[in-house]
């Protein structure tokens, strides 16, 4: 009688404590799935941000380099340039020298 109502409210409670309980466990399942796709996205990303630092800190090297060389170069040049110039005057003078000297032979 009295206790059948009872005992089948318990065992309704049990049931949707059970159910609850199980709910709770998809739930926790779940977070811990979607916690573990984002770790994994997050350490993936991680890697290819050292990944590309390295490789940025690697271009910035070879810029550096470049420009050195670009500037090394440019200096050569007008080197070049000058010594151009030296050798134009040089020949210009010897020229001027021989062509009087034969001048001279000649007079």
């Amino acid at each position: 009688g009295h206790f059948d109502e009872v005992i089948e409210a318990i065992d309704k409670i049990i049931a949707e404590l059970k159910e609850e309980a199980e709910e709770d466990t998809k739930k926790r399942d779940q977070c811990l799935e979607e916690y573990q796709k984002i770790e994994s996205t997050v350490k993936k990303t991680e890697w290819l941000i050292e990944k590309n630092e390295a490789k940025i800190e690697k271009l910035e090297a070879l810029i550096e380099k470049l420009k050195k060389e670009k500037e090394d170069t440019l200096e050569a040049i007008e080197q070049v340039k000058e010594d151009i110039k030296a050798m134009k005057k040089t020949r210009k003078e010897e020229n001027e020298e021989f062509l009087q000297a034969k001048k001279d032979d000649q007079d």
